[in-house]
C-alpha cells in the first residue's frame, strides 16, 4: 500500500477512540525525526483507523498534510481494526537486557521517550528477572536438589568472607528498592548494588566502611 500526503482538516479522529495516547511525546518525535509511518484512514469516511494520536500530535504543530494509507472497510470491521493495533501493542514487551543494551549505546537519551527514571526501571527490572523464584525453583527441581542448593550456598557463605544481608520487601517496594539503588550505583560509581548500599551508609552517617 502506498502513502499519499492529505491534507490535515480532510480526516476526522475515530469517534470513542478506547485508547489514550501521549500526544506530546508523539509530537516530539514528529518535530525531531518526522512522519516515519503513515496513518491508516478507512476511505468510506475518512476516519482514523491506526495513528489517531499521530493526527492529534500533527495537528498540535499545525501540520497542513500528514501521510496517509487508505483502506476500505464496514463499521464492524473498522472497529475490529481500531481495537486490534491496541491491543497487539498492550501484550507485546521488552527483552530488558537488549532494551539496556540499545539504551547505553546513545550519547544523550533526549527525544527517545526515556530519561533517567525510565533507566532506572529498566535496571530494575534487569534486577528482578535476576532474583531466584522459589515457586520457579520448585516446578522445576526436585527437592533434594533445592536442600542441595540451599545447603551450598550455606557452605559458601561459612567458606568466604561476604556475608548475605537479606531483607522481605513487597514486590513494589522492592522494584522501588532496586531503582533507587541503581540511581545511587549511577551517582558514586558504585559497582553492585552492596557497594552503592555501603557508600549510602557511608554518606549519610559519616562513618567509612571498614576495609
Amino acid at each position: 500500500m502506498n502513502a499519499v500526503k492529505v491534507a490535515v482538516d480532510t480526516l476526522k479522529s475515530y469517534p470513542k477512540n478506547p485508547r489514550k495516547g501521549d500526544v506530546k511525546l508523539i509530537a516530539e518525535s514528529l518535530t525531531e525525526y518526522g512522519q516515519y509511518k503513515p496513518i491508516v484512514v478507512n476511505s468510506v469516511n475518512n476516519e482514523i483507523l491506526v495513528g489517531n494520536h499521530t493526527y492529534a500530535a500533527a495537528k498540535s504543530l499545525g501540520w497542513k498534510e500528514i501521510d496517509v494509507t487508505y483502506i476500505e472497510a464496514d463499521p464492524e470491521t473498522a472497529a475490529k481494526i481500531v481495537l486490534i493495533d491496541n491491543r497487539t501493542s498492550d501484550l507485546s514487551g521488552y527483552d530488558n537486557n537488549a532494551l539496556l543494551e540499545l539504551l547505553e549505546r546513545l550519547d544523550s537519551l533526549e527525544h527517545t521517550g526515556y530519561g533517567d527514571d525510565e533507566f532506572d526501571d529498566v535496571l530494575a527490572k534487569i534486577e528482578e528477572e535476576k532474583t531466584p523464584s522459589v515457586k520457579e525453583a520448585i516446578k522445576t527441581n526436585s527437592l533434594d536438589e533445592i536442600a542441595g542448593q540451599i545447603e551450598g550456598l550455606a557452605e559458601r557463605y561459612k567458606a568466604v568472607d561476604t556475608k548475605v544481608f537479606m531483607v522481605e520487601l513487597e514486590n513494589h517496594v522492592y522494584i522501588w528498592t532496586i531503582e533507587q539503588l541503581g540511581k545511587q550505583r549511577l551517582k558514586s560509581g558504585a559497582q553492585s548494588n552492596s557497594d552503592a548500599l555501603v557508600k549510602l551508609l557511608e554518606e549519610n552517617y559519616g562513618e567509612t566502611a571498614p576495609k
